[in-house]
């Protein structure tokens, strides 16, 4: 029987599905971001001090070109925001943005990312059962986001679902196609705490971690 074990880490990491689906100022704050992320993970607090301020000052930019130019800046400001926010570690703050973000959400994909980001954050707070209500939300918007599965995955082990938990990442590996060098699903196993911590639990996410040693050694040995 596999060992649950509750994961504990606050940080995560950013992604998008789509190199074109940023601007550049949005590909700025997702990067000042995950640099954020990565230093409160670590404990850099001089990090922790330069990308807060990174972040800040990108913000205020992105405020005043009405969300670099955004067709609905009502919704991307609200979830810039919200992303921030989360990156500083102020989750109630983070989750009331995106509530708002989500109110003026107006396409399939906006509504996913809302929710799904909601649904991350309340697993960061401890309360997976909020999580899963918003996984489901954003897993009936597009239910092959990688991000949006990964979510759920950590959320119902959290809740204490594990065999749920294990058909979500023995799904993510009966399609070798989705791990790539460069794919969401690679950036997650290698870089975000707790998709490791829960992969690290399951007989899946373990064959999952093991098939991306393989690759990054072969994509090594090729550079």
């Amino acid at each position: 029987m596999t060992q649950m074990i509750p994961t504990n880490k606050t940080t995560t990491i950013v992604t998008a599905s789509k190199h074109d689906e940023l601007s550049n100022l949005e590909a700025a704050i997702m990067d000042a971001c995950n640099e954020l992320h990565a230093a409160r993970d670590t404990n850099n607090h001089e990090g922790t001090e330069i990308f807060t301020q990174t972040l800040l000052s990108l913000l205020g930019t992105y405020d005043a070109t009405d969300g670099d130019n955004h067709p609905n800046p009502a919704w991307a400001r609200a979830n810039q925001r919200a992303l921030a926010n989360s990156a500083m570690g102020n989750l109630d703050k983070a989750i009331a943005l995106e509530l708002a973000a989500l109110k003026y959400a107006d396409t399939p994909r906006r509504r996913e990312i809302s929710s799904g980001n909601i649904a991350d954050r309340f697993i960061r707070l401890g309360d997976p059962s909020s999580a899963i209500a918003y996984f489901l939300d954003a897993q009936e918007e597009n239910p092959d986001s990688i991000p949006v599965l990964l979510t759920g995955a950590v959320a119902v082990f959290d809740a204490g679902y594990t065999q749920q938990a294990e058909v979500i990442f023995k799904t993510l590996l009966n399609n070798p196609k989705l791990l790539t060098p460069d794919s969401e699903l690679a950036a997650y196993l290698d870089l975000d705490p707790r998709t490791q911590q829960v992969a690290q639990s399951l007989e899946s996410g373990l064959k999952l971690l093991a098939r991306l040693e393989i690759m990054k050694r072969e994509n090594g040995a090729q550079s």
